[in-house]
């Protein structure tokens, strides 16, 4: 019985840290992009992840001083490699958009 009760609270926890990792990245694929004077706004076939809930029109934003950052998901669209992970860090800052602290390409 106590095997049972500690497999099924590890099976909890697993299904725990997972359902959390996912809060704060999204895997997609870029459907749309912008630039802004705040940096390159981008969306995504995989929606946005919860800790990004309420931005506006489901953009994420890669802020303009994160230059290699904005350089990797432009040379994504100029090869049409578009798929990526996205990892972001919530809602910052006065321009109230989700922003993107790593972008991880597949298939490179």
């Amino acid at each position: 019985m106590r095997t049972l009760i500690a497999v099924t609270l590890m099976l909890i926890g697993i299904i725990e840290a997972a359902n959390a990792a996912e809060s704060n990245y999204v895997r997609g694929t870029i459907t749309s992009y912008t630039t802004t004077t705040d940096g390159l706004m981008l969306m995504t076939d995989g929606g946005i992840p919860t800790n990004c809930t309420g931005t506006p029109y489901g953009w994420l934003l890669i802020p303009e001083a994160n230059k290699t950052m904005i350089a990797t998901a432009l040379t994504m669209l100029t090869t049409g490699n578009k798929t990526a992970t996205f990892y972001t860090g919530g809602i910052v800052g006065p321009t109230s958009f989700c922003v993107i602290i790593q972008v991880e390409p597949s298939g490179f």
